[in-house]
């Protein structure tokens, strides 16, 4: 779509207005001219050029449909280029109170996310961190996917006591401990079936001395589109919220969740908690992954006792310990006493 309308617009833009100099605010919006008619005569007849590129666009998709040759993207696009241009509708998107129905405020909420830094941040996280390719080889996203545990402005590199997670912060074992808030940003008008997988990589795998994959949660058929963007209340889970418990003695856990859209007709099949093969889970139920997002945890004496009561109670398996195995030192013989390097004779 954002290519779409970079080419109605450069389209668009080379055309004489005829306008006047007299602005009129529309009477449904709360936006007010930063200075009254009159002040600087100069924003008064920007504000009436923007008003009148605005209402020969209009004209012009009246036309288009008429005509009936115009086809929906196209005419999406029109709208979008006939309206970006107006205060009104810059400061109702700024202010979150705008309907993702309609075109101009879709295409201003994924240029936001895909230009505004955002998505960059996470591209970078999720690399640095191996994330990718650890849980899944690629992506290419297409839902912004938020994760919130609470309220608040959000949680960031240096904290925050609640909100939308940013990708990559260390959260405590003891604010995880409710199913997190699932908000998920689809630009598409339809509404499609999508999975939410959230996983742990980096579960100590004692008889491969590696690691392998623990499934937290996962939803599957959960509806998104432009009005729907998190699970319904009372929707079936398929494995219940499992509270992230990094065990004593690793390295941070990386708890990733991922956003799957569905094939219409392809159910997703059960999945063990334990062991599990992302990619293989994806390809077996004709899955494609459109979101992702993750946040780091690690057991500390502060999580001891969060931990240790996620095991007695929710998973009801004894607390396991790792610790790292100790380097051997080459120069030792089996009694422990060390040798010159040097060959002896």
């Amino acid at each position: 779509m954002l290519s779409v309308v970079r080419r109605v617009a450069a389209r668009a833009l080379p055309r004489r207005l005829a306008y006047t100099s007299s602005y009129r605010m529309n009477s449904s919006s709360s936006w007010q001219p930063a200075l009254k008619p009159g002040t600087l005569p100069v924003y008064d007849e920007a504000l009436a050029y923007i008003e009148a590129d605005t209402a020969a666009l209009r004209e012009k998709i009246e036309a288009a449909k008429q005509a009936g040759e115009a086809n929906e993207d196209y005419l999406d696009a029109l709208e979008i280029v006939s309206e970006i241009n107006r205060p009104s509708v810059r400061a109702q998107f700024v202010q979150g109170d705008y309907d993702m129905s309609q075109p101009v405020f879709r295409h201003l909420r994924e240029q936001a996310w895909r230009q505004g830094g955002a998505l960059n941040r996470l591209a970078e996280r999720i690399q640095l961190m191996h994330v990718l390719p650890d849980v899944m080889p690629s992506i290419t996203p297409t839902v912004d996917l938020e994760v919130l545990f609470g309220e608040g402005a959000g949680i960031g590199d240096h904290g925050g006591s609640g909100g939308s997670v940013h990708p990559g912060v260390f959260l405590e074992p003891a604010s995880t401990q409710e199913a997190p808030i699932i908000r998920a940003t689809a630009f598409h008008k339809d509404t499609r079936k999508y999975t939410i997988m959230l996983v742990d990589p980096d579960v100590p795998c004692e008889d491969n001395q590696s690691f392998t994959t623990y499934v937290h949660w996962l939803v599957t058929d959960v509806p998104l589109s432009l009005r729907e963007n998190t699970i319904p209340a009372g929707h079936a889970h398929k494995l219940t919220y499992v509270p992230p418990h990094p065990q004593r003695g690793t390295p941070y856990h990386r708890y990733t969740t991922l956003l799957f859209e569905q094939q219409p007709d392809i159910p997703v099949s059960d999945v063990a908690r334990e062991g599990v093969q992302v990619q293989a889970f994806a390809e077996q139920n004709g899955l494609t992954l459109r979101g992702i997002h993750f946040w780091r945890a690690q057991w500390s004496e502060k999580s001891q006792a969060v931990i240790s009561q996620i095991y007695k109670d929710v998973l009801q398996v004894p607390e396991p310990r790792f610790r790292r195995i100790p380097r051997q030192d080459r120069f030792k013989d089996e009694l422990g006493r060390r040798h010159s390097k040097y060959y002896e004779l």
